[in-house]
């Protein structure tokens, strides 16, 4: 048996929602980390252009890392559109064990329902630690 959880992370109140998908249960967890936008540092190496899609429906895009030349090894690769600089794709390798790669489509600016961000009432009873997603 396994639970599914959908995450509300508010990092102006350095909070985050675990939300169980079946039960609505929730688990309001202090965040440590502070928000780490999409973009391309300034310290970043370019890596290589080129087009993804296929013929007469392509986008350009560079890709970037955090290598430095004297190491083999990055924790961190973004792909971006070359055109209005439009995260891709973005691969994060905290240690041996823990990668994240987030693929971003259908882009729009702005937030059309920004409810999204407001926590469901059971949270108003969440309990202050992080639940297992075995049952």
């Amino acid at each position: 048996c396994f639970r599914f959880f959908e995450y509300i992370l508010l990092y102006k109140d350095a909070v985050m929602f675990q939300i169980e998908q079946v039960t609505k249960l929730c688990s309001k967890i202090a965040l440590t980390e502070p928000w780490d936008p999409y973009d391309i540092p300034a310290n970043s190496t370019y890596e290589d252009q080129y087009y993804i899609g296929g013929p007469g429906d392509e986008i350009m895009v560079q890709e970037w890392s955090d290598r430095k030349p004297a190491r083999k090894l990055e924790s961190w690769v973004g792909v971006y559109t070359v055109k209005d600089c439009y995260p891709v794709q973005e691969t994060y390798t905290k240690n041996n064990s823990v990668t994240t790669s987030t693929r971003f489509f259908d882009l729009q600016l702005g937030i059309a329902d920004p409810s999204v961000f407001t926590p469901p009432s059971t949270c108003q009873t969440a309990q202050p630690r992080k639940m297992k997603g075995e049952c």
